[in-house]
This record gives C-alpha cells, sequence and structure tokens, in this order.
C-alpha cells in the first residue's frame, strides 16, 4: 500500500466519471467539502492482496501516526491509483480502502471516503508546515 498524507485547510472533490470498476453511489457522496482535514491517498499494490488485515492493520497504524503529529481528527480516504506501478486487482483495492477506513472510524476518527472507481475532480489547499506532506510505503 502506499499512502500520500497532506494536512489540508480545504479539501474538495466532485465526482465526473462513471469508470467499469465505480462503485455506486447517493448523490450526497458525488462531492464534499471539508475543512482541517488530513487527506490519505491510498493506492493498493497487488502485493497487499496476499495479507489483507495486515495491511490494513499497518496502513490504520500509519494513517494514525502521520494524523497524530498533525493533530488532525478528521481524515479524507481518497483512492488514488497513480502512486504505484504495481496495482491490485480493483475489487480486492476497494475491499481493502473501506476495511482502511472502518478501521480509522473505529480508532475514532472523523471519516469521509472519495468514491471508488470515479473519475474526480479535487481542490486542496495544504496548510504548509514541515508535516504537512509525507508519503509512506505499507508492506503487508
Amino acid at each position: 500500500m502506499k499512502v500520500l498524507l497532506i494536512h489540508c485547510d480545504f479539501f474538495s472533490f466532485e465526482v465526473t466519471k462513471k469508470t467499469k470498476f465505480a462503485e455506486e453511489i447517493t448523490e450526497e457522496c458525488k462531492s464534499c467539502g471539508i475543512k482541517d482535514a488530513l487527506v490519505v491517498f491510498v493506492t493498493i499494490e497487488k502485493k497487499d492482496e496476499k495479507d489483507i488485515p495486515s495491511v490494513v492493520q499497518k496502513g490504520a497504524e500509519e494513517i494514525d501516526v502521520g494524523a497524530k503529529r498533525v493533530g488532525a481528527r478528521k481524515l479524507v480516504v481518497y483512492p488514488f491509483v497513480h502512486l504505484s506501478a504495481e496495482t491490485g486487482k480493483p475489487d480486492v483495492a476497494k475491499k481493502i480502502i473501506d476495511k482502511l477506513r472502518e478501521k480509522l472510524t473505529e480508532t475514532g476518527y472523523e471519516v469521509r471516503k472519495a468514491p471508488f472507481g470515479w473519475e474526480k475532480v479535487f481542490s486542496l489547499t495544504s496548510k504548509g508546515h514541515p508535516l504537512s506532506e509525507s508519503f509512506k510505503t505499507v508492506e503487508p
């Protein structure tokens, strides 16, 4: 799993087009705007498919460390296939991302998730402090 964390003053997204991997969503999930959040861009890799519980646990722990480091209580989990050339199967990636969201919610964060399998536009304003951007590789 590859994870890019960006601490934002503001983050928003809007779906633009459904792909063949798109999950079904309601109207309220088609766009989102949130202030003062840690945006978690996530790419699931082929190797993550071998041990889903481990990669979910380790991913949640890395995100928790990053969120605590910057004092964030709000998270946006954003499926983002572009962080690796070794991407996993879409159905497994969706499952892992959904489990990651559940785990982070159980930890006490307010978590929103961008829809999986949709083309989206997004806008962000990074906080710009020394810890506002970080990249993690999570091994299962």
